[in-house]
């Protein structure tokens, strides 16, 4: 196998990464995964859009693309920096357990003190003991003084109605 390349999307990306994307939607929704189509045009639509403040980055190995991060560098952030955002890391299924992920959270951490970021954070399901073992080995703890907090559904469509007083 060849060394794995690591770098910034480019639009001749695209089918490869909703190739990703669509074995991703498998891997956590199964039987109600989305269609590579719906994948795909989400991708383009969403993902890529002109309202999107999103970068993906991608790791592929021998024209495969085997992993892929969604990043956003937000501001402000402590001391009049950024903070990189990370989305979403994603390593193909049966290559997982290869150092990919590592990899590419490492690469990750370059980019953001290229851009002078302060911090580097994301998210993890509670339930996901595999990724907290995974982070925790790299040497990221939970954050102890911020909630995640969240509006969704019927929520989200009544918090979007609510008159200010």
């Amino acid at each position: 196998m060849g060394t794995i390349s690591i770098r910034l999307f480019v639009p001749e990306d695209t089918e490869a990464v909703a190739a990703l994307l669509h074995d991703m939607s498998v891997h956590y929704n199964g039987p109600n995964a989305s269609s590579y189509d719906q994948v795909r045009e989400n991708l383009v639509a969403n993902i890529l859009g002109v309202d999107s403040g999103v970068r993906l980055v991608v790791a592929s190995q021998d024209d495969n693309m085997v992993a892929m991060a969604a990043i956003s560098l937000l501001y402000p952030a402590p001391k009049e920096k950024g903070q990189l955002f990370m989305k979403e890391l994603y390593v193909r299924t049966g290559r997982r357990g290869e150092g990919i992920g590592e990899r590419m959270v490492r690469w990750l951490a370059n980019y953001a003190l290229e851009r002078k970021c302060s911090r580097f954070d994301w998210t993890v399901d509670a339930s996901n003991l595999r990724a907290i073992d995974f982070y925790s080995a790299l040497g990221a703890a939970p954050t102890q003084d911020k909630l995640y907090y969240r509006v969704t559904d019927d929520a989200l469509k009544s918090l979007a109605h609510m008159v200010p007083s």
